[in-house]
């Protein structure tokens, strides 16, 4: 991965060498998409937030060490800088407080989660933008930093993937991942299963799930959710007499859950 971000940051055409020229010449950057500066030095916490941002409007550079990560500042005008406390060269905060003397506006929101000891505190006191858990969460850390692009209403965002361990549902394509298998949906199915999914434990009524999906004063009957709910069923392998994955519960509606797999 390393390997490839490196040969995108070289590239002629990566949207950061767009941005350095357009920096270099003074005409600004690209307005509808986000340049993201990603100092981090665990390759798994780095790995999964470059995986969930893969497909958005996104470019992201990473550098596990903060001196290099310096000089991608004065080459990348990044829009936004995400900093873990990476050790090396520089420490995380000998990084912050270098970028703060000669940029006070440029957007760094600091990631501190356990094992990171007063590193949330100390990157506040030396001008961090903001302060987050890490590891990241997606979905809070992408509309976060959208608000830093030069013209956030220009950067549309895609939803993002739903993963729930064994199953995973996709951000925008009608498809999830059961165990690792593809299965293709319809999309009625699909907007019910992301629905359902997205509040997986919570009993949903039947009203609800049918103004969700169909949308408020649809025409659709009540059979028509049961007959969706009968095929999303069976395409996750659910036992039509003691379903696991979508539980009827009498007078209320249903409830999703991820069963454990079977041995």
């Amino acid at each position: 991965m390393a390997h490839t971000l490196a040969h995108s940051w070289e590239s002629d055409n990566s949207q950061f060498q767009l941005r350095r020229r357009a920096c270099l010449s003074g005409r600004g950057g690209a307005p509808d998409r986000l340049a993201v500066l990603l100092v981090e030095g665990d390759p798994e916490i780095a790995r999964a937030l470059v995986e969930a941002l893969t497909g958005q409007p996104v470019e992201t550079h990473l550098c596990a060490e903060p001196a290099r990560a310096l000089l991608a500042v004065g080459r990348a005008c990044p829009d936004v800088v995400v900093l873990g406390p990476a050790t090396g060269l520089l420490g995380a905060e000998d990084f912050l407080t270098l970028v703060r003397e000669v940029d006070g506006e440029l957007p760094v929101v600091a990631g501190a989660g356990p094992g990171s000891g007063d590193f949330a505190a100390r990157a506040a006191e030396l001008g961090a933008t903001a302060v987050v858990p890490r590891p990241y969460h997606p979905r809070q850390l992408l509309g976060l930093l959208r608000s830093f692009a030069p013209r956030p209403d220009r950067v549309v965002l895609r939803p993002l993937g739903i993963d729930l361990g064994r199953l995973r549902v996709d951000g925008a394509v009608p498809r999830f991942w059961l165990d690792g298998q593809t299965v293709q949906l319809p999309p009625m199915e699909f907007l019910l299963l992301r629905y359902l999914a997205e509040r997986a434990g919570a009993v949903l009524t039947r009203r609800e799930l049918i103004a969700a999906v169909w949308g408020e004063g649809a025409t659709a009957r009540s059979n028509t959710l049961t007959v969706h709910i009968m095929r999303l069923r069976k395409r996750l392998g659910d036992d039509e007499h003691d379903p696991q994955w979508i539980k009827a519960v009498r007078g209320l509606g249903y409830q999703f859950t991820v069963p454990p797999r079977a041995e």
